[in-house]
């Protein structure tokens, strides 16, 4: 196993998202029956950071699910939902995200809405500020993270979130969801295995790299947003995240010699696209790397997933291989990821609410 804290985490992914699914069951339960009882049609999930990652995450796997007739799903950052905040009513409620229960904008969007509108939170940090402001609390599991880094905390986390949006579609489709996350854990423990003896040598290769660009549609896309985000807070280099057409036509015009594309490319509808621009990346020069079950672009490396993992369960099944990559990729650049020299960038803005950083208040 590769040493590291970070590395602990991310092996310890398919235990907290069982535990999870296990844990937020009653509370996801009980926050969704609340909703329904209150007739809500439209219901705004924020977050920031991995956080607003979840959210979209989630979001789209609602939409996959959902029916006409069931309360419309909306994923935005906190600070948007916050400043341009909408025009609510009794039938609109809020989940905002946030591990440790104490990022800034989350708490204050709670704060100001308690008794206009219901709110939940998902909060990993047992004793938050959220936890006694929020009408129902949705706890995600899997034990504390020590790092600022969030690995561990997104899977927890992001099913939680998962777990009350199945609860308000409920029946036949809500046990379908669980199934599918609970099928993801095995996923995400075998891609993490597979990962483990590769990621060196893809570290080698791109160690001078200057821009890194994460792909994926559909469920892949908010993973290759959040596996941008890990690259980015271990490797200290320049990555972005785009779904697959964005990639195409935007983040296309500047990808050459001295980029890697990186394609999390599982079986779904959005694999031709995610590999037709993994191919162009190659032609034009770049590296590329396919989180997939085999290669399909000729000199691309590989991390393997199984044929069996979903695309919309990509957040729990390609972003682990991408974060060991990342942790490994930053030792080669001569970072220490478990011990970040950013954190105090976070403090010097206010934003005091890092998870595993001393005696701060957690998470992200």
């Amino acid at each position: 196993m590769i040493a590291g804290i970070i590395p602990s985490e991310i092996a310890d992914e398919p235990r907290a998202i069982r535990e999870t699914l296990a844990a937020s069951a009653d509370g996801a339960h009980r926050a969704a029956a609340a909703l329904r009882s209150r007739g809500v049609t439209r219901l705004h999930v924020i977050g920031n950071g991995t956080s607003y990652h979840s959210s979209l995450a989630a979001a789209t796997l609602y939409r996959r699910y959902a029916a006409p007739g069931d309360p419309t799903v909306i994923a935005l950052t906190a600070g948007e939902f916050r400043t341009y905040l909408p025009a609510l009513g009794p039938t609109d409620a809020v989940i905002g995200i946030s591990a440790s229960g104490e990022f800034r904008d989350v708490v204050a969007v709670v704060d100001a809405l308690r008794g206009r509108v219901p709110t939940v939170a998902i909060v990993h940090v047992p004793g938050s500020t959220l936890d006694g402001t929020a009408d129902h609390i949705v706890r995600s599991a899997g034990g504390p993270s020590d790092v600022p880094v969030m690995t561990k905390t997104f899977v927890s986390t992001l099913v939680a979130t998962e777990m009350v949006l199945a609860e308000l579609l409920g029946g036949e489709r809500a046990e379908r969801i669980r199934a599918a996350i609970a099928l993801a854990a095995d996923h995400a423990e075998a891609a993490i295995a597979a990962a483990e003896p590769r990621v060196a040598a893809l570290a080698d290769s791109m160690a001078d790299v200057e821009h890194l660009f994460v792909v994926g549609s559909g469920g892949a896309c908010p993973a290759a947003l959040e596996a941008a985000l890990k690259l980015k807070e271990m490797a200290i280099v320049h990555a972005e995240g785009a779904e697959s057409a964005e990639m195409a036509s935007g983040s296309a015009t500047i990808v050459d010699a001295r980029s890697v594309v990186i394609a999390l490319a599982p079986e779904g509808p959005g694999f031709a696209a995610t590999i037709d621009v993994a191919r162009h990346a190659a032609s034009w020069g770049a590296r590329v790397i396919e989180v997939a079950p085999t290669a399909s672009v000729e000199g691309a490396g590989l991390l393997p997933i199984s044929v069996a993992a979903e695309e919309d369960m990509a957040p729990f099944t390609t972003v682990p291989p991408i974060a060991l990559l990342a942790f490994v990729l930053a030792r080669r650049r001569g970072h220490d990821p478990d011990h970040p020299g950013w954190v105090e960038r976070y403090h010097s803005q206010g934003l005091r609410h890092i998870v595993g950083v001393g005696s701060a208040p957690r998470e992200a």
